[in-house]
């Protein structure tokens, strides 16, 4: 046997195969290095190895491996140690030194010595084992089918990982083109809510020009008609009818009055005089005031509870809140019921804002409000009214009054059950004030000289009428 010819322990090996050949008939094959200067030694490892899906690149020099290896990706380096110029450590150290085959796991196939130095020098250079010459098949075969088993585990995670990635990639672009849809779908939307509330604006803004021109306009006729009629009664020298049309006319302006009052309070620009008020003492000094507003088959009760925080509101748009919410609360009890008008301390959190609240609730057992209009109610003009009973700005006045005095308003209701109105109020420690004296007479002048800086002629002229009248 020639100097490191290879023979196999209990085996007689054919001396067959091509260099590089592919004996596993698959373009997908794994490929081992194997590296011997003797070509029969290259041809017994080939046929000794030969497997489905494995080919074989053969070199007979250090340099000869070292260009097949910057070609090929390799499973398994095969290497003889001795050999002429550079042998198989040599070429282990090339290969731990290049990136492309510092992961390529080496053995070492020797004929000489395998004695402890040259171990130690071989697994320093990056081999992974020693196979001595003459081979055991059945020990190299299956170290052999170990690496050839890795790689191929390690192509198929590389295509999984490949494959995931391009399913990655697509799902990507499919969530981009559904995130571009959502977000065309949402400008839409956006779009079209945009509209709808213009659409909504101008509708309440229609309704609520529509009312005022209505209402403004049966005030200005009984006005106008009656100054009309006064003149031509003194005209006529027929001054004994004068005071029905002077009562007529102020009974118009009054009602023009309140109905701007009403819109003031809706649009939270009215003057308030907030002041500590108690709630309870207010509400019992309105009770004579409710009942004979109330038909004799409604009754009224009053729940207030004791020692209640001071409020802070204006008494006088207070006043007006309750009393619109109990007419309103009659209205809906044309067969009779129950009205009460109870007080307590809210519970935090009940109402918008930091501190603690107070909360008038009026309460009937009426017709409720139907749930498709509940969200319309505080709507200036809008009632469910007939025509002629009522100007759809009750509950719009009190809803602006509560707003404008740091509280809210809530309404709990069940159509055929009943309707109850909460009105909060924010609390002070400030102790609350007495009942305000009556204003007193306006004082007379003695000839003093005023001025008067006003841009509307009418109201101009009526107020140095009045300041005359004075005495000014």
């Amino acid at each position: 046997m020639p100097r490191g010819a290879i023979a196999t322990a209990g085996h007689n090996c054919p001396l067959s195969g091509a260099p590089g050949s592919d004996m596993s008939g698959t373009s997908e094959r794994i490929d081992f290095l194997i590296v011997d200067d003797l070509e029969e030694n290259l041809v017994a490892l080939e046929a000794l190895l030969r497997r489905d899906g494995l080919g074989f690149l053969r070199a007979r020099s250090g340099e000869e491996a070292l260009e097949l290896l910057l070609q090929h990706e390799v499973a398994l380096a095969l290497l003889d140690v001795q050999m002429p110029g550079m042998d198989g450590f040599e070429l282990a150290e090339f290969m731990r030194g290049n990136e492309r085959t510092r992961q390529v796991p080496i053995i070492f196939v020797t004929a000489g010595s395998a004695d402890t130095q040259r171990r130690f020098r071989g697994y320093e250079t990056g081999a992974v084992d020693f196979i001595q010459k003459p081979i055991e098949a059945d020990v190299l075969r299956s170290k052999a089918s170990v690496f050839f088993d890795l790689h191929r585990q390690r192509r198929a995670l590389a295509a999984a990982a490949g494959q995931l990635e391009i399913q990655v990639r697509e799902r990507t672009a499919e969530l981009e083109d559904a995130l571009a849809r959502l977000k065309a779908e949402s400008a839409e939307r956006e779009r079209a809510e945009a509209l709808l509330r213009q659409s909504q604006k101008m509708e309440a803004v229609g309704q609520l020009t529509g009312g005022i021109a209505h209402d403004f306009n049966n005030m200005l006729t009984g006005i106008i008609g009656s100054l009309d009629l006064m003149r031509r009664r003194i005209a006529a020298n027929r001054v004994d009818e004068l005071d029905r049309y002077m009562d007529a006319a102020s009974t118009s302006a009054e009602r023009a009055a309140s109905l701007t009052q009403r819109l003031l309070a809706f649009s939270r620009r009215q003057s308030l005089d907030p002041q500590p008020l108690e709630l309870n003492a207010l509400i019992r000094s309105m009770s004579q005031l409710v009942e004979r507003a109330l038909p004799e088959r409604i009754e009224l009760t009053m729940a207030l509870q004791d020692g209640l925080a001071t409020a802070l509101a204006d008494a006088n748009q207070l006043e007006n809140a309750i009393l619109n919410l109990a007419l309103n609360a009659r209205d809906a009890m044309p067969d009779g019921g129950k009205l009460i008008i109870a007080t307590a301390l809210a519970e935090r959190g009940a109402a918008p804002g930091d501190g603690q609240f107070v909360v008038v609730s009026v309460s009937d057992t009426g017709t409720g409000i139907p749930l498709d209009v509940i969200d319309k109610v505080f709507d200036p003009f809008f009632t469910t009214k007939p025509i002629g009973e009522g100007t759809g700005l009750g509950l719009s006045m009190v809803y602006g009054f509560a707003q404008q005095s740091g509280g809210t308003v809530r309404i709990d209701t069940q159509p055929g059950e009943g309707t109850s109105v909460k009105l909060y109020l924010p609390t002070t420690d400030r102790a609350a004030i007495g009942e305000s004296e009556s204003p007193a007479a306006a004082p007379r002048g003695a000839g003093e000289r005023v001025l008067v800086v006003e841009d509307d002629p009418a109201v101009r002229m009526l107020v140095r009428e009045v300041l005359e009248e004075l005495r000014y």
